[in-house]
């Protein structure tokens, strides 16, 4: 069989396997291996099929620099900007299980989220995060044992079910091994600070299955992260109030805000200081003699009334108050630790059949730092009993108290009382960063059979996975009436002035509050059995029609703990002390009672050739979950080739995802806002407006899975064309289109709050109209509509000595058009900032390289087009810092290899090799994490130095 010069010219260039093409032999007159890709259960041979697939080899994953599954995907330009990376999970903001599992870095594929992303190792499904329950951690992937990663860009429920409507990556692992390797590597910042990255690997195999009939091969490899905090970068500052980027905090990390409380020191109205015609509801003697600035992290709230009016700043409660940075205080790489591991057994059975065993496991612990929890004393009303113990003074400063500050006296505040306890808001500092540890296994075992029978090939697997995770507190919280008798003897200074610290008695008495141990666990199996036959069905007059028959059965689990011993929460209030256990200030509270649920499936797929240059597939899949229902998606497909150096392709497809074991059955808890929020009620024009009611600083509101969810459906199609303009170069021009209904969505309180006429019924008010209760979490929302254009180009030529081969790949993302529920209005995305995925309008990833027979040179570019800032119109009245545009951000890398010792490859690297820093964001991390700059976009390490080396002994 004779390739055409476009087929040859894609396999040659590897944008053949982006066609779902394989060329198994260079020489064009040999036969032709019939080969599997993902997106299809038919094996075909070179020249046939027409898939949307990117591949990525082990050799361009060294040659980009790239460290681990992360990075790979944060160059995909079909991968979303999104809030599921490492370093925007290690956050204590959004849905409780998800901040359990700090540093999972998970997969999004068209901005669908992860759970709209199929991850595969080898064709077959992982266990998702152990706590989590939702998707497959990233960081499960044994990167070092990695041949090549396929990347599907199209919806594949019709091949593989649920999940599939975003796309496929699949891992796909070396099959065997010979000889003994080990391989070190190392990067490290150029800049002061941590985030220095450590890798090891020992490869072993014996056996050639081609001469021997067997191989054995095992791989184990382990990597540290080292901490990078926000001191260590200038960029990762929460205090910019000329750029209007400012604290949303009445907290201060010394000398606590004085505040206001009926039968406490200073009045609910405030005071005057020496006269003054203004009232001003909080005091701190750090404001009071210009000293916010002098403690760590403290910063002052004079200007701030101007930059965020809209929360409710003004020059009564913000001129003598100071505040916290607290987003400088997040980490920008949380430390970590992994170790993985791959044992395979293959081996011939008869002729045509090979038996293989394999086992894939990994652990990946991380520490996740967040500031130091803040607490107002109010919460606890003046002489409230709890448990036996009257708190005559609450949890306020007692009037006899050795560090009581007389305010009239030491500072004139006319109004201040002092012969009654001192109110205030303190941010713990004392007690440390809150910290949490997060471990995350993922182990599978599977067993299988492939194999040949005359014209047909089969394929037989039963695998088990397990993955489990485990949360721990390490620091920074305490037990909640320890907390308050503390508070409340006096012991403790909450009045500190630059350079004083606490005494050791008081010390010895914060350690004693403070509560570690274990917060939570959960986790998740699959067992799953597949069973596929594929090969010829009929001779048609163009060639023969292939089909492919097979059965994929499962049984998922899911189990998470919640916080079991402990209860979570927010503050003094009676009710929260009245519960066992409390702790001020950790995630968590829910659980999820075991959960188990049954998959059946059948599929089948037809390849027909109806004229030599126009191909024709279809693919059926018919699914039934033993708690949802039943679903069938079909899926057709075209190729059309006018001429040799011209292709046309497209598809149609539907596509469903079932709601996760985590969305249907995590308990309902109570939770509490962070930040202000604005009552739309009490407080409809919010801007100026100094009504209380537009200063809540926290709310209670249930949030928790919905076991009346229904699967997410969609309706998708593609349509493009591939091109040979010369014989070097290959491009390709995909337009696609992603409609879907019935969105499961995590319902917050901000959007509630933005749409409060078609939420109201979720909000409970007391007597007076107070809110007392809002009812948040998963429900299944309105549709979306989702397209854009991919752009991929490969270009090789001889030059001198060597081959140049340049490869671009580029996503224009055209829309994204979400419906929050009937009864809002569709909302754009695409270049608009959101607290999840960042829908950019360009992602493009440009890679060179030069290759020699010993040495290669790999120059690479990534760039992320521009956006608008998050919305501040309700923030502010100042039109300057209402609306900005986010710059673009672009990083080039330079990694060179060389071979030239036997046995011996070594590999270095520069990334970012411009430094370029993060564009400036005026968002904070109240809603995501990076502050000044958002992580979804940037990396925070700037220029980086990279080396490995790996030696092979035989």
């Amino acid at each position: 069989m004779k390739l055409n010069r476009l087929v040859a010219q894609l396999a040659v260039l590897g944008l053949g396997a982006h066609l779902g093409l394989t060329l198994a032999q260079s020489d064009e007159s040999k036969q032709l291996e019939r080969v599997e890709v993902t997106g299809s259960s038919i094996k075909r041979v070179s020249d046939e099929g027409a898939l949307p697939l990117e591949t990525i080899s082990a050799e361009q994953i060294r040659q980009r620099g790239y460290t681990n599954a992360e990075d790979i995907l944060r160059a995909l330009s079909a991968n979303a900007a999104n809030a599921n990376n490492a370093v925007s999970s290690n956050s204590v903001f959004g849905q409780e299980a998800d901040r359990l599992a700090g540093g999972g870095a998970y997969a999004n594929l068209r901005g669908l989220g992860p759970t709209g992303t199929l991850v595969l190792l080898n064709g077959r499904r992982l266990s998702n995060q152990g706590t989590s329950g939702g998707s497959v951690d990233l960081n499960a992937i044994p990167l070092d044992m990695i041949e090549r990663i396929e990347v599907l860009k199209d919806g594949a429920s019709a091949i593989y079910g649920t999940d599939a409507i975003g796309g496929v990556i699949n891992f796909i692992l070396k099959r065997e091994f010979q000889g003994a390797r080990v391989t070190a590597e190392a990067s490290s910042p150029l800049a002061w600070g941590g985030g220095q990255k450590r890798k090891v690997n020992l490869s072993v195999g014996w056996g050639d299955r081609a001469t021997q009939g067997f191989n054995l091969m095992g791989s184990i490899t382990h990597s540290s992260t080292g901490i990078l905090r926000g001191v260590d970068r200038d960029f990762a500052r929460g205090y910019q109030p000329d750029m209007g980027l400012a604290p949303d905090t009445t907290s201060s990390p010394y000398f606590a805000n004085i505040i206001g409380q009926t039968g406490s020191a200073l009045p609910t109205t405030g005071s005057t200081i020496n006269g003054s015609a203004t009232k001003y509801t909080i005091l701190n003697a750090l404001a009071l003699t210009g000293q916010c600035g002098a403690v760590p992290f403290g910063v002052s709230q004079t200007a701030n009334p101007t930059v965020l009016s809209g929360l409710g700043y003004t020059a009564a409660n913000s001129t003598y108050r100071c505040g916290t940075d607290y987003g400088r205080q997040y980490m920008l790489m949380a430390p970590s630790q992994t170790t993985s591991g791959v044992a395979r057994a293959s081996f011939d059975v008869g002729k045509d059949a090979t038996g293989f065993v394999e086992f894939v496991g990994s652990r990946y612990y991380s520490q996740g730092e967040f500031t130091p929890y803040q607490f107002s004393t109010t919460a606890l009303p003046l002489g409230q009993t709890v448990n036996g113990i009257t708190y005559a003074n609450g949890a306020d400063y007692p009037i006899n108290g050795p560090y009581y500050q007389n305010m009239r006296a030491l500072y004139g505040a006319d109004n201040f009382d002092p012969t009654k306890p001192i109110a205030y808001r303190l941010r713990m500092w004392d007690w440390g960063y809150r910290t949490l540890g997060n471990e995350s296994t993922n182990d599978r075992l599977t067993i299988g059979l492939e194999g040949a029978w005359r014209d047909y090939d089969y394929k037989l697997s039963l695998a088990h996975g397990e993955a489990g995770g485990y949360a721990e507190m390490l620091d920074g919280y305490a037990d909640t009436t320890k907390l308050a008798q503390l508070l409340a003897s006096g012991l403790y200074n909450p009045f500190l002035m630059p350079g004083q610290t606490q005494t050791p008695e008081a010390m010895a008495a914060v350690e004693a509050t403070k509560v570690r141990g274990k917060l939570a666990s959960g986790k998740t199996k699959v067992d799953q059995f597949i069973a596929n036959i594929s090969g010829p069905l009929m001779k048609l007059p163009a060639g023969d029609m292939a089909f492919a028959l097979g059965t994929d059965l499962r049984r998922e689990s899911y189990d998470y703990s919640g916080t079991g011993t402990w209860n979570c929460v927010s503050s003094f209030s009676p009710a929260n002390m009245l519960l066992t256990n409390s702790v001020m200030g950790c995630p968590g509270n829910s659980s999820a009672p075991n959960m188990s649920r049954k998959i059946g499936a059948v599929y089948g797929e037809l390849l027909a050739p109806v004229l030599t240059n126009l191909e024709l597939s279809m693919a059926l899949r018919y699914d039934h979950y033993s708690q949802i229902g039943s679903t069938t998606n079909p899926k057709v497909g075209f190729k059309f080739t006018p001429m040799k150096d011209l292709l046309f392709r497209g598809s149609y497809n539907t596509g469903f995802r079932a709601p996760t074991a985590q969305q249907i059955n995590l308990g309902r808890v109570q939770l509490a806002t962070t930040g202000t929020i604005v009552d739309p009620v009490k407080c409809p024009n919010p801007v100026g407006n100094n009504d209380p009611s537009c200063q809540l600083s926290s709310v209670p509101y249930m949030s928790g899975g919905n076991p009346n969810l229904k699967p997410e459906k969609s309706r998708q199609g593609s349509l493009g064309v591939v091109f040979s303009p010369t014989k070097d170069m290959t491009a390709s021009v995909d337009y696609w289109q992603i409609k879907m209904e019935d969105r499961i969505h995590n319902l917050t309180v901000s959007q509630e709050l933005q749409y409060y006429p078609v939420f109201a019924g979720n909000f409970q008010r007391d007597e007076n109209g107070n809110i007392t209760l809002i009812q948040a979490g998963w429900i299944n929302a309105g549709g979306s509509t989702t397209k854009g254009v991919d752009i991929t180009g490969n270009w090789r030529t001889k030059l001198f000595s060597g081959r140049l081969d340049t490869t671009l790949s580029a996503t224009k993302m055209i829309s994204d058009k979400e419906q929050l529920i009937d009864g809002t209005p569709m909302v754009q995305y695409v270049g608009n900032w959101t607290n999840t995925t960042l829908y950019l309008p360009w992602k493009v990833a440009l890679s060179s390289t030069y290759k020699t027979d010993t040495l290669s040179t790999t120059v690479s570019m990534n760039y992320s087009s521009g956006y608008n800032d998050e919305d501040h119109t309700t923030y502010t009245t100042i039109p300057s810092l209402q609306t900005r545009k986010i710059a673009s951000y672009t990083t080039f890398n330079v990694v060179g290899t060389y071979t030239g010792i036997k046995d011996v490859t070594l590999t270095a690297g520069l990334i970012n090799l411009f430094d370029r820093k993060p564009p400036f964001t005026w968002h904070n991390v109240d809603n995501v994490v990076g502050t000044g700059w958002d992580p979804r976009v940037a990396d925070p390490r700037g220029l980086t130095a990279t080396f490995s080396a790996s030696y092979k002994f035989f």
